[in-house]
């Protein structure tokens, strides 16, 4: 085109792919370096794969590169784990010779290696003490750096619990001895006092005083400042051991003259060594030589802030101690400090206060019961306000301590507004602090006399459900807030659950992470068994039918599994027989693995439940449940059942008159079975827990599904539209298992349903209805008088053996269980009936 009109000329094919690239000369080019290793290379760093950690590690340690040096050694605590001193005693050499060549790093995680196999006990305390001490002292002694120091005297104070006391005295004594001469440099002297006072709780007090207590004595007066403050802050544990004489005598006074050092550190470690050692020192004496020193502090506007932060620190365990010496002047002054000091502008000094809270609430209460009220609550308020997250965090955690110190009849009106404000906070980190202590902290909004305790409480649900609704996305929160739905009968009432904390439980059991749901089942089955209302009742355990027993997701089904769980723990067995028997054995042939294998857990507890003569047709067909499971094709189902079967063997049947029949369970263990579960049914009678007569109905239509065609028509949420009567037949061996063809029984008959099907070593079946049965038991219409218990007894639970129908005879394996033995093996898991 004309380049008048402002068009460029098309470009030829190559030069348009070869436009803005300079062509490279071989004079221009650049050798690309290669990623090919030469057989050098390789053999340098090949290893035999047959050797082994031992040989390996000391391959490592003689000769090879710096990485493979520090993979030996941070793999050392493997190592010796293995072998102990055979394996350290092959290493030793190796090991000494890297660490004298190696640099800081590999130093200072070598220390840390050590301190780990020490803290650990990989070794005997006598292995620890001859392999790992040498080592340990002579890098001490060695000229380091400050963090190569700091990490082996870290070691050495993870070994001083396995010493022996001679060990200790000759060698750790004589080591810091050594090193705390005036001679010796500034940080020489400080390692010297930090072994002291580690040393000092092994030792006796003969052997303090006459070892070290006068060097430490002399140390508090060393030139040197951080020399003074190291020797401070190790008085403490050197005083405990040194008794009331000696403490009273030189190492008070040493303390107030250190209060007076002119560098502020030393007195920062003087007061909190002087707050730690109150409770040794005679009442007379804080009294008369103690107090005053107290009082001086308590000035906050003369000291320095860094002091004023370790008053803060010390406060609650200070005015624990002496507040049996406070005069009525003290009161304002102490507590007057302890406000000026929670009120500054320094964050970390709120901090401290707001840790020290709780004890100085409880040390103030002890003096005066409305200490609370009066002094700190405006304090609290504040520090429950506070901008510093730190802040809010340590008051979150210790509002539970604060109410049960703050009155029980001040809690509601002083601590509804700082507890929403807590549950309502922006940080995650402040609503988990609190909600652990939920349920402790509202148990003192219940127990005093509250005119406005009903307002309290609307306002902390409304606060809770503030929390559900900002917790979407963490699923920790709401763990903590299921883990508190136990606790809330106590506090809330039936319908303040039924209308917001059942919904709330319900939907952490629908949507929720796998670590929510059993919390969550754990809370309705709680809630359920506190309503006091039939009909609130009956609508919640119709949801759980409903939308989780027979749910179309597999996770609602296993959280149904999870809440009979709980239920069969928290109910009585009368309850548990009648309401929850039919609807666990359902689970137990759920097409999902995951629901089967959960629900097995269930089957000892509901053998537990069981009493015969009464419930041998439960028996029977709990123990079939137990065979079937036990020989389920799929291999985690089978062998959940099998680890299941061992407690289930274990666990006796209760027998009319207390008696327990089989199992390895105490008599002991059975009597409080029996009598707990008594307390349960007289707890049931005294909240009248039962269902009218048309709920109970319509419960136990959908528990064995006689209007599944009902709701199979109108979208129900039915797994399998499984009635009560081929469910029955199923458990009683009458519908071959997973894998066989339904109706051939184990000759090759055909058997049709209803028409009695194959017998079974001299036991016949009435119909349809009627569960399999061993030889020589009753028929179910048969009326049990004395001999026929006894007969039915001896043949049900006595173990004779039958050929299931449907299932191909095995060699020695029974296809039933006994009653007293639990479980058999035989039987496989029968496919569901078809669809009528």
């Amino acid at each position: 085109m004309p380049t008048s009109h402002g068009y460029r000329t098309p470009m030829a094919m190559a030069d348009l792919f070869s436009w803005g690239v300079e062509e490279a000369t071989p004079e221009q080019g650049k050798e690309l370096p290669t990623t090919v290793k030469s057989e050098e290379e390789l053999a340098k760093f090949t290893v035999d794969e047959n050797l082994s950690e031992v040989e390996r590690t000391i391959l490592f340690l003689n000769g090879g590169q710096i990485t493979q040096q520090k993979h030996a050694i941070a793999n050392l605590p493997h190592v010796i784990k293995g072998k102990a001193r055979q394996a350290w005693e092959a290493i030793a050499g190796p090991l000494k010779s890297a660490l004298n060549r190696l640099d800081a790093d590999c130093q200072i995680e070598a220390a840390e290696v050590f301190a780990y196999i020490a803290k650990e006990r990989l070794m005997s305390p006598s292995d620890l003490q001859a392999c790992l001490l040498p080592t340990v002292v002579r890098n001490i002694n060695k000229e380091r750096s400050e963090e190569e120091t700091e990490a082996w005297v870290k070691a050495l104070f993870e070994l001083m619990p396995m010493l022996d006391k001679e060990v200790l005295k000759s060698e750790i004594m004589s080591l810091a001895l050594s090193k705390g001469d005036v001679e010796d440099s500034v940080g020489s002297r400080m390692l010297a006092a930090r072994i002291l006072g580690a040393l000092a709780p092994f030792m006796t007090r003969d052997e303090v005083e006459r070892g070290f207590f006068r060097r430490a004595m002399a140390m508090c007066q060393d030139v040197d400042y951080l020399v003074r403050r190291c020797m401070c802050e190790q008085l403490g544990a050197i005083g405990r051991t040194a008794g009331r004489e000696l403490l009273l005598k030189d190492m008070l006074g040493e303390l107030f003259e250190a209060l007076k050092d002119e560098e502020l550190q030393v007195r920062d470690a003087a007061f909190g060594a002087l707050v730690s050692l109150l409770d040794m020192v005679p009442p007379d004496v804080r009294r008369a030589k103690v107090m005053p020193v107290l009082r001086d502090h308590m000035q906050p506007f003369e000291l320095d802030i860094a002091m004023q932060r370790c008053i803060a620190r010390n406060f609650g365990i200070m005015l624990t101690v002496v507040k049996g010496e406070m005069e009525q002047d003290d009161v304002q002054v102490f507590y007057g400090c302890f406000k000026h000091l929670a009120s500054k502008t320094d964050a970390e000094l709120r901090r401290a206060c707001a840790g020290s809270f709780a004890a100085v609430v409880k040390a103030a209460a002890a003096l005066h019961p409305n200490a609370f009220p009066a002094h700190f609550s405006d304090s609290f308020q504040s520090l429950a306000t506070d901008f510093d997250e730190e802040v809010r965090v340590s008051i979150a955690a210790a509002i539970h301590e604060v109410a049960r110190w703050a009155g029980k009849e001040h809690c509601g009106n002083l601590l509804t507004r700082p507890l929403t404000r807590l549950l309502r906070d922006e940080s995650a980190r402040v609503q988990a602090a609190v909600l652990p202590n939920i349920n402790a902290t509202l148990a003192f909004f219940v127990s005093g006399e509250d005119s406005r305790r009903d307002a309290h409480l609307d306002e902390i649900v409304r606060a809770l459900l503030d929390v559900e609704a900002h917790s979407a996305r963490n699923w920790r929160l709401q763990a903590q807030l299921a883990t508190a739905f136990p606790g809330f009968p106590q506090v809330f009432s039936s319908d303040q659950i039924y209308d917001h904390f059942l919904p709330m439980a319900f939907r952490f059991l629908s949507n929720s992470a796998a670590a929510v749901r059993p919390l969550a089942a754990e809370g309705v089955v709680v809630f359920l068994r506190h309503n006091r209302k039939e009909r609130q009742r009956a609508d919640v355990f119709l949801r759980l039918i409903r939308d989780f027993a027979r749910g179309k997701s597999y996770t609602a089904r296993l959280a149904f599994a999870e809440a009979a769980r709980h239920a069969v723990r928290r109910f009585s067995a009368r309850f548990t027989k009648e309401w929850l028997f039919d609807l666990c054995l359902e689970l137990l042939y759920d097409p999902v693995p995951n629901v089967r294998m959960q629900t097995t857990g269930v089957l000892p507890h509901l053998k537990q439940a069981i009493r015969l003569p009464e419930d041998v047709d439960l028996l029977e067909r709990l123990n079939n449940a137990m065979s079937n499971s036990m020989s389920d094709n799929d291999r985690d189902v089978s062998a959940q059942a099998r680890c299941v079967n061992d407690q289930y063997k274990r666990m006796p049947v209760r027998m009319v008159g207390g008696m327990g029949l089989g199992g390895d369970a105490s008599g002991g263990a059975q009597a409080a079975y029996e009598a707990e579960d008594r307390k349960k049914e007289e707890e049931e009678r005294e909240l009248d827990w039962s269902f009218t007569p048309e709920e109970a109905k319509e419960i136990k239509s959908e528990i064995v599904q006689l209007n599944y065609k009902k709701r199979a028509g109108s979208g129900s949420n039915a797994v399998d539209a499984r009635s009560a009567i081929q469910r029955r037949i199923v458990e009683a061996g009458r519908v071959g298992p997973m894998g066989t063809r339904p109706g051939l029984t184990s000759t090759g008959a055909s058997s049709k349903p209803g028409s009695g099907g194959a017998e079974s070593a001299g036991a016949r079946t009435s119909g349809p209805l009627a569960p399999s049965r061993t030889a020589g038991a009753l028929s179910s219409s048969a009326p049990l008088g004395p001999a026929a218990t006894r007969v039915t007894s001896h043949a049900t639970l006595g173990g004779a053996r039958k050929s299931e129908p449907g299932v191909p005879a095995k060699p020695g394996v029974s296809a039933t269980s006994t009653a007293a033995g639990g479980g058999a093996g035989g039987g496989g898991r029968p496919p569901p009936p078809p669809q009528p």
